[in-house]
């Protein structure tokens, strides 16, 4: 596989995990435990399904071609999958597609989560735990997915997971915890969890690496693109949700790279390997929204 897929798709999927903060979040990616939150949206709000394509590179995350940074393995981009400007002073986006474009569909569904954090740091005993169920459709309506969060990954194997769920704290971008293509978003709730996934009811995968996570807003206006935003960018205000699956499973021996038989062919004849979905109407209870 080449080098550039790997950091796209085992990067995100292992990393997927922190400016003036708002009042009362952790500062320097710390986590508040003896926390609980419940999220939620109801059917008929705004989802879209993520398709494959570049990402913009922020310059106070990846540097400058004379300066360059953020290459670290498995959170970064190596500098030979960045793409330059004409004059070669910046980069611009990423050389090859990602999970983190700005490219989208509309879609439907609903989900609901609660994520309890009692442990703030990596531990086989602790004591986080996450449960919920996703259901959407692909952006054809042909397809019905449902996935169910069926336990939190107490350690991460590249970062710190927190215990397997983060409240009230910051991840992504300039942090060392998840891929550094997302940005450094205030994180009502976020949680590393093996999952089980359903196809018009039928379970196509189990024991699939899940990722998901309550923001701020971090995408702009559909005038704008709906386009995934850089720190600069970033209001600090409102909330989104995120639900990652990438192309691995959580094996007795460790993850393991393997496609998700999402049933989606992309309009080049390839399967997305990859599920992305944004749930832009979500609700909140135990945290105040920005």
């Amino acid at each position: 596989m080449p080098a550039f897929k790997k950091i796209i798709v085992t990067g995100i999927s292992l990393s997927i995990a922190f400016m003036a903060l708002p009042a009362g979040a952790a500062q320097d990616g710390a986590t508040a435990s003896g926390k609980q939150i419940v999220l939620q949206q109801a059917a008929g709000g705004d989802v879209r399904w993520i398709l494959p394509g570049p990402r913009r590179l922020d310059p106070t995350v990846f540097g400058t071609p004379a300066n360059p940074f953020g290459f670290e393995d498995d959170i970064g981009v190596p500098v030979k999958a960045r793409l330059l400007n004409d004059d070669g002073t910046a980069f611009t986006t990423t050389a090859g597609p990602t999970p983190m474009s700005d490219r989208h569909a509309p879609a439907t569904g609903s989900f609901r989560a609660t994520l309890t954090d009692n442990s703030p740091v990596d531990s086989r005993a602790s004591r986080d735990s996450v449960e919920g169920v996703f259901t959407f459709t692909d952006p054809k309506g042909v397809n019905e997915y449902r996935v169910v969060l069926r336990r939190s990954l107490p350690m991460g194997p590249v970062h710190q997971f927190f215990g397997g769920v983060l409240i009230d704290g910051f991840h992504h971008g300039k942090t060392a915890f998840g891929t550094r293509l997302q940005p450094t978003a205030y994180t009502y709730g976020a949680a590393w969890a093996v999952a089980d996934l359903y196809i018009n009811g039928e379970k196509v995968s189990e024991n699939r690496m899940v990722h998901m996570m309550t923001t701020e807003r971090v995408r702009s206006s559909d005038a704008d693109g709906y386009r995934l935003l850089i720190d600069g960018e970033l209001s600090r205000t409102g909330i989104q949700t995120h639900l990652l699956l990438p192309n691995m499973v959580i094996t007795p021996e460790g993850p393991r790279m393997k496609p998700v038989p999402s049933g989606f062919i992309l309009p080049n004849g390839v399967e997305q390997p990859f599920i992305h979905i944004m749930f832009d109407d979500t609700e909140l209870e135990g945290l105040p929204v920005l």
